[in-house]
């Protein structure tokens, strides 16, 4: 029942994102002819309208970021906490399901919409500077050199990959941290007869201040009992070690938050959810 929940999940974002994700893209083809154009221009009026464009381009960029959070956050408060939720608490298909049908489908959005910004970026810097693609890829190292140089400084290729691996895990987990905690503030804050949408977001400031002092008392503690700022990186496979070890607490510090979290949102809208 997953996968349906999915599929319909991915249509009814997809009808929002991918209008976004294309005007992002017009935006971006219209502030490089803008830019091109302003070099070449001396008439003020012209300046003035190419300058907007390249300035909707950016709000652009900024508001399909925001548009991939508020629709993660109204998706979860339409579909789970308003009237639809009678309609799908009945569904033959469990808690967990809903939750993490909602979490997939968000965290997927999130990483496109990374994608997407970066890549109207990198492609509208190309652009303006008169590099094609295929230049661009020939500045990277190959494969055969990366490791060469890894070789000589005493660096196993592997290690790079574990780090990569840890990097891309965190990622995804701290996409779905950050569902997280909005499904469980606002799961908590409709558990109430009244002012849901206010105690979900004290929930949410609550959630947020106690994740972070505990966050950061465990860090000062580690930090003070491996030595701190006497602790001295002195070789490569060191520095290497350290930032394996450290990508990994990184991990498992989302992880454990983000069980919490879930624990909340689940236990929120299993036994106290108010709907009235």
């Amino acid at each position: 029942m997953l996968s349906k929940l999915l599929k319909h999940e991915f249509r009814a974002t997809g009808r929002t994102m991918l209008p976004v994700y294309a005007a992002v893209v017009v935006l971006a083809v219209l502030a490089n002819f803008s830019i091109r154009v302003i070099d070449r221009s001396v008439h003020t009026l012209v300046t003035i309208f190419c300058g907007l464009i390249i300035a909707a381009f950016i709000i652009g960029i900024i508001a399909a970021g925001i548009m991939t959070l508020v629709m993660m956050i109204k998706r979860f408060y339409t579909n789970y906490l308003k009237d639809e939720g009678y309609l799908m608490h009945t569904l033959p298909v469990s808690v967990h399901e809903l939750v993490w049908s909602k979490m997939i489908v968000s965290v997927v959005w999130f990483i496109c919409t990374f994608l997407v910004i970066w890549l109207v970026i990198i492609l509208t810097a190309l652009f303006q500077t008169g590099t094609s693609l295929a230049q661009f890829f020939a500045g990277f190292p190959s494969w055969a050199e990366i490791k060469a140089a890894l070789a000589e400084a005493g660096i196993r290729s592997g290690d790079l990959w574990v780090i990569g691996l840890e990097t891309l895990l965190a990622v995804v987990v701290a996409g779905l941290y950050t569902c997280l905690h909005f499904y469980a503030a606002m799961s908590l804050g409709h558990m109430f007869s009244k002012d849901k949408i206010l105690l979900s977001i004290v929930f949410f400031v609550g959630i947020s201040f106690v994740l972070s002092l505990a966050t950061t008392g465990y860090s000062t503690g580690r930090f003070v009992a491996s030595g701190g700022a006497d602790y001295i990186l002195e070789t490569a496979q060191e520095a290497i070690r350290l930032g394996k070890a450290i990508l990994a607490e990184m991990l498992a510090i989302e992880l454990v938050q983000s069980a919490v979290l879930y624990i909340a949102t689940v236990l929120g809208l299993k036994r106290g959810l108010n709907l009235a």
